[in-house]
Parts: structure tokens; sequence; C-alpha cells
């Protein structure tokens, strides 16, 4: 080996030990990245679209997103997209749909109850589209709380 290689060589190998090693939150953070890079098939973008869209229907609000989380969670080749947004979309629905009823409730708020309906009707298709072409959505509050629950 040259002397200028070795002398490369060994310079580099300083400069490595001199930078700290990566927060374990870093190398989590990097990993997801490199997660979300990978190219997400047409069925998981459907899938992840279903749990959101479920919101419009009036029967099985929450038990398609139940159902898609707890039979996508034991699978050996599980995907971790639709995993989350199964999740992400349980907890959103179970939440707005208790929300109303407690509204409705009290006859005064009934009105406050049918605009909070209509909002998260409106927000969960919006999820909806955004996973179905593949972009990365998360409800306010919920997406982080989901994503702790799930570490």
């Amino acid at each position: 080996m040259p002397e200028e290689e070795y002398g490369t060589a060994v310079k580099e190998a300083v400069k490595a030990k001199e930078r700290p090693a990566e927060a374990p939150e870093a190398e989590k953070r990097r990993e997801e990245e490199l997660a979300a890079q990978r190219v997400l098939t047409k069925e998981e973008k459907f899938l992840a679209a279903l749990a959101h869209f479920c919101i419009v229907a009036v029967l099985p609000i929450v038990t398609v997103p139940l159902l898609m989380w707890l039979t996508e969670k034991d699978k050996p080749t599980r995907s971790e997209f639709v995993l989350h947004h199964a999740k992400q979309a349980l907890l959103y629905q179970v939440l707005l749909v208790g929300a109303v009823m407690v509204l409705f409730a009290t006859a005064i708020l009934a009105p406050l109850a049918v605009i909070l309906g209509l909002a998260g009707w409106i927000y969960g298709v919006v999820g909806s589209i955004m996973t179905c072409v593949g972009k990365k959505f998360n409800y306010l509050w919920i997406g982080n709380y989901v994503k702790q629950w799930s570490s």
C-alpha cells in the first residue's frame, strides 16, 4: 500500500474514532427512514387506505381496522405500514365515535356532535386518500401515541 493511501486510511480511522457514537434514538430514526424508503406494494397501500376509509361505513367502522391489526400482527411477513395505519385508524375511530356519542347524550351539545362527526369523517377520508397514494399520514396526537405504543 502506498504511503499516501496508508496515511488517508489512518486519518479516516482517527476521524471515525473521534465521532461520537449515534444515540439509540438516532439509530431508530435512521431505521425508520430506511423502512420508509422501501417500496410499498399496492396491497399494502390498499389495506392502509381501507382501514382509514372504514370511517365512512356505519356498521364496520371499528371492526375492519381491528381485524386488520389482529391478523397482520402475527404474520411473519407483516407490513409495518399496514399495521401502523390499522392501529391508528382503530384508535381514531373509537375516540371519534365515543366523543360523538357523549356529545349527543347531552341535548345541548348535539349540534357540536354533528359538526365533530362530519369533521372527523372528512379527516378519515383524507387519511385514506393519503395512504392510498403511499404518503405518510398520521392523525394529530394519535399518530405519535401509536408510534410510542408500537415501540
